[in-house]
Parts: C-alpha cells; sequence; structure tokens
C-alpha cells in the first residue's frame, strides 16, 4: 500500500489533500479540504467530475459531520480515513452552507493524483508553516 500524503503548508491553513487514496482500490469523495485558524474544516476544491463535485458540494461548505461523526473531534488522519475507503461505498456528509445545513451521501469514487505542488509552497513548508 503506498503512502497517503496529508500536506500542511502556509501559517493559517492546514491543506489536507484528500483526491489521493491510498491504494488503487480505495477511493474518496473527491475534494481538497482546508483547515481554518478557528479550526473549522472547508472545501478548498471541488472537481465537477469527483463525487463530491457530482453531489453539488462547493468550495467554502463548512464539513461539520462524517458519518455521524463530529470533524472537530478528528485528526488529520482520522478525517482522512473517515472520507476514504473502498470504491462504491456511501459515505455521509452534513455541512453548513451560508448558514444552511446540508446533508449528502457520496458514494466514493477512483482517486486522481495531486498536481505536484509548486516551489513556493515547498518553500512555506520548509519555513515550518502552519
Amino acid at each position: 500500500m503506498t503512502r497517503c500524503a496529508l500536506v500542511r503548508a502556509g501559517a493559517r491553513l492546514t491543506w489536507l489533500a484528500l483526491v489521493v487514496a491510498c491504494s488503487p482500490d480505495r477511493g474518496t469523495i473527491g475534494a481538497v479540504l482546508a483547515q481554518t485558524g478557528d479550526q473549522r474544516l472547508v472545501l478548498r476544491e471541488v472537481p465537477e467530475t469527483l463525487a463530491a463535485g457530482r453531489a453539488g458540494l462547493q468550495p467554502g461548505d463548512e464539513l461539520l459531520l462524517i458519518d455521524g461523526r463530529d470533524v472537530r473531534e478528528l485528526d488529520p488522519r482520522g478525517v482522512h480515513q473517515a472520507l476514504s475507503g473502498t470504491l462504491g461505498e456511501p459515505v455521509k456528509l452534513t455541512l453548513l452552507r451560508d448558514g444552511r445545513v446540508i446533508r449528502v451521501t457520496l458514494r466514493r469514487t477512483p482517486a486522481v493524483k495531486a498536481a505536484p505542488r509548486s516551489q513556493g509552497e515547498r518553500q512555506d513548508e520548509s519555513r515550518g508553516g502552519g
């Protein structure tokens, strides 16, 4: 099994690259999440062709619950494990958008490889950002 990467960059946000799964038979919701300075977990990128995009989720949606578990109780690895899983398996999400609660059930889709990070992002990490 290949190693999963949780990417940490920048002084204010922790990026969780959740479009990358651990093995070919593993799936994902197909979104990139960011943790804000006040510890909220928000969708940063939502490709239209993957599960989250097909379900109508949008950048800026705040993730509250994964299969009924409060995301504030999960560390980055726990979030990744809760969102990734066997291809086609459902995952229930509760989100907040513009003050409205949204509940969706997604089926995990094949992961796509994340694009290589730019030199600037690598430099931010080397400065101990986060």
